[in-house]
């Protein structure tokens, strides 16, 4: 597991006891704040978004005031986090594809029994003994 922590450096007045406290307090209000203004009822969408809201939290949060105000401000960051979300998959231009014909015409064709390859070959060793030699080379 990746600890996204690991290369900030160690905040000082008090911050991390104070980010921790903030993050018991309003985890569960801001997955149901997010998950209320979502298009459609996903919970782990819902928690993803609420994790990326405290990495921005936790991110700025030597230049942020966290006052008597931190629910409002955990709020403002989740909309910004819902927006940045949607803009993202619209700005995606990915299309369905039907690869069905795509894989019919690239398909190999069925190879021959390992017997039928044997048989040829005997064949053709056979047609080369009775073919007369070329012209100029001994036999």
């Amino acid at each position: 597991m990746f600890d996204v922590t690991a290369a900030q450096q160690p905040l000082s007045g008090g911050y991390p006891d104070r980010l921790s406290g903030v993050f018991a307090t309003y985890h569960a209000s801001i997955r149901t704040f997010i998950y209320y203004r979502l298009n459609r009822p996903d919970w782990h969408l819902a928690e993803d978004l609420a994790s990326e809201t405290f990495l921005r939290l936790v991110r700025d949060a030597a230049t942020v005031d966290l006052g008597n105000r931190t629910a409002g401000l955990l709020r403002r960051i989740a909309r910004r986090v819902i927006t940045d979300h949607y803009r993202l998959a619209r700005n995606t231009h990915e299309e369905p594809t039907d690869f069905g014909d795509w894989f019919e015409e690239r398909r190999l064709p069925a190879s021959l029994p390992a017997e039928d390859h044997a048989v040829a070959h005997l064949t053709a060793v056979a047609m080369a003994a009775d073919t007369p030699a070329p012209l100029g080379v001994a036999a």
